[in-house]
């Protein structure tokens, strides 16, 4: 049972609460079936601190990561209810969100100055990446499930179908592929270990798992699988293993999502650094990753995590 009724209003901002860590986030990726391509983009407003988080950030196999990392954008005014979109300029890039259906399908388009890493560990390792490169994308989520409220916070997912385009430096890409979409909104802080993931397998079967992973503590997991015919199946069971790098990028996991038992490979990494409002810094990887089931099916979709400093984490939550 969700804690909150969802309803169509809710893709649009909301009127912000007291506490200064107070945020309205929006998340959207997407991820070629074959691995060849894919890409997220965040839109995080903190009204409280009148500041706005963009990032934008496009993956190709054989080609170094496109990333734009701004977190010191001006945070736009609330403006008038309903279907207004969200628009921003800033340090040489713009980018603007659209509910265009409600609970169903969102375009966001973009342009700018984006930097490149050959290596994108080179990110978390606050290296300056390798050169500049103009950036465009026009691209459209259209919803393929039910949004899935969570029952213990003001957010909700969907899974998706994308189309569009993004260009890199005049070199266009079609985009026409499965993805994400999440929509949240209170008290924001980054200071928790965590596990999120969603991804698409043909048949087509949808999934989305999300658990927090503080080390020893059985906490917060939920999720959602599709089957062919079926309707949406909420979970509250989540488990996830997993090895990283000397640079904290993960290298393999095996996820488990109810009863689907995924073995996953991280193929086109695009972390990001994060600073929460409360002072704790935390590495952010995220990476298109391979999904394959128990019968061999495989498909594709995306990993992330959230590493605090400082903070110890469950790298095992099998073995509980």
């Amino acid at each position: 049972m969700s804690s909150f009724r969802l309803s169509g209003s809710d893709e649009f901002r909301h009127l912000p609460g007291l506490d200064r860590a107070w945020g309205e986030s929006w998340y959207h990726d997407f991820a070629a079936s074959d691995g060849s391509s894919g890409g997220w983009l965040r839109l995080g407003l903190y009204p409280n601190l009148g500041v706005a988080w963009y990032w934008a950030a496009i993956v190709r196999a054989g080609r170094p990561l496109v990333l734009v990392a701004d977190v010191t954008a001006p945070c736009p005014e609330l403006g008038t209810a309903g279907g207004t979109a969200v628009e921003l300029a800033h340090a040489g890039w713009t980018t603007r969100w659209e509910c265009v259906e409600e609970l169903s399908a969102w375009r966001i388009s973009g342009t700018g100055t984006a930097r490149t890493y050959a290596d994108p560990a080179d990110v978390v390792r606050g290296a300056p990446g390798d050169a500049d490169v103009e950036l465009r994308y026009d691209l459209e989520w259209r919803g393929t499930t039910p949004a899935f409220p969570y029952s213990a916070t003001t957010r909700y997912e969907q899974s998706a179908w994308i189309s569009g385009t993004v260009i890199v430096d005049g070199e266009a890409t079609e985009v026409f592929c499965p993805g994400q979409r999440d929509h949240s909104w209170g008290n924001r802080v980054w200071s928790a270990p965590w596990l999120w993931t969603s991804g698409h397998l043909p048949g087509p079967r949808w999934f989305h798992a999300v658990r927090i992973l503080f080390e020893g503590m059985t906490t917060f997991q939920t999720g959602y699988v599709v089957e062919p015919g079926r309707d949406l199946a909420a979970t509250d069971a989540v488990d996830v293993a997993y090895a990283v790098d000397a640079d904290e990028l993960p290298t393999s996991l095996r996820v488990r999502v109810g009863a689907l038992d995924l073995q996953v490979t991280p193929e086109l990494h695009a972390p990001v650094m994060i600073e929460s409002p409360d002072g704790v810094p935390s590495k952010f990887p995220r990476a298109l990753c391979r999904f394959e089931d128990a019968h061999g099916v495989v498909g594709r979709g995306w990993v992330e995590f959230n590493f605090p400093a400082g903070v110890g984490r469950d790298t095992d939550t099998f073995a509980r």
